[in-house]
């Protein structure tokens, strides 16, 4: 490589790949290749292991000095996640969870452009696949929605797929770190941050292919984590029009509950313990009830589908909102 091509690579900006992990290691070497396997020149990849008895550890020391790690105890998926950005030196920063793909071979170059080419964006989000348990695709390409903070609250959704993100370390170090308080939808919160101090923007790039499995992010208390994250979002001080309009909170909070609902049933299949949701959804805000009924009724009729269709939906879903 002549020095000129050197420079030029030096130039790039560092990314920084965290994978967090726990008893993983039937799915770790997939995702630590699929990062390592990249066309892009300058990625850091870091492995936080919360100590596992798998093989783990194993798996790791076989990549020598191809990739950083620890396997410690740790407080928790969004601890490690952080504690893996801290030991980083990228200027821009992902996640990638131990049974997550990115899609080769440019899904991190991609990102790196783009975010290079927009000097002003603090979070970039793509598309993305969907995966088996096997490693079989699933779905074809799904858009996610564009981003919106207003919507985004209202609707109690996070609208970016994590795997398909790239974040700045600069808006990190302005917003603050994952919250290690949410168990579950940490990515979630941390948009709403970022969205509100920074600029989140949609590219139409195939970053990502996220399994459909039981995963360390996937637990029955994700409707909790929802209310939780929209109580955190209206306990900020000086929130702007329309996030301090009294009816924009009771419509949000309403529309939380109703997700609240539908996370419940689809982690229980208990509509007894989904309708305490439901029930709190209308009390928030009455003049939302037909929409609540109709929404909760259609989301119970869409996780009986087939995990196929699923993915189907979701991608006209994405087709329709961009």
């Amino acid at each position: 490589m002549s020095d000129s091509e050197s420079g030029a690579i030096f130039n790039l900006p560092l990314v920084s790949v965290v994978i967090p992990c726990l008893n993983r290691a039937h799915y770790l070497v997939p995702t630590i290749e699929s990062v390592l396997r990249q066309d892009y020149p300058r990625i850091e990849c870091i492995v936080v292991d919360g100590g596992s008895k798998d093989g783990t550890t194993g798996i790791l020391e076989g990549y020598g000095d191809r990739i950083r790690w620890i396997s410690e105890p740790d407080g928790g998926h969004a601890d490690a996640i952080n504690k893996g950005w801290r030991m980083s030196t990228g200027d821009i920063l992902a996640w990638l969870n131990a049974d997550d793909l990115y899609v080769l071979p440019g899904a991190v170059g991609g990102a790196a452009e783009f975010m290079r080419a927009n000097p002003g964006v603090d979070v970039v989000y793509g598309d993305y696949m969907t995966i088996g348990d096997d490693g079989n695709v699933i779905s074809d390409i799904i858009k996610p929605p564009r981003w919106d903070l207003v919507y985004a609250v209202k609707h109690c959704v996070p609208m970016i797929t994590q795997p398909a993100s790239f974040i700045r370390r600069s808006i990190l170090e302005k917003v603050g770190w994952l919250d290690p308080e949410f168990r579950n939808g940490k990515d979630h919160e941390l948009w709403l941050r970022i969205g509100r101090a920074g600029t989140i923007r949609y590219a139409p790039l195939l970053f990502a292919q996220v399994r459909r499995c039981k995963g360390l992010s996937q637990q029955s208390d994700m409707g909790e984590a929802k209310i939780a994250i929209t109580e955190k979002f209206f306990s900020q001080p000086d929130l702007p029009y329309p996030f301090n309009s009294p009816r924009f909170r009771r419509r949000a909070v309403s529309n939380t509950y109703l997700i609240s609902g539908v996370y419940t049933w689809v982690s229980t299949r208990s509509l007894r313990l989904s309708m305490r949701h439901v029930k709190k959804a209308i009390a928030a805000d009455p003049f939302n009830t037909f929409y609540i009924i109709a929404v909760f009724k259609l989301w119970v009729l869409f996780y009986m589908l087939p995990v196929r269709w699923q993915e189907k939906i979701r991608k006209i879903r994405g087709l329709l909102k961009n």
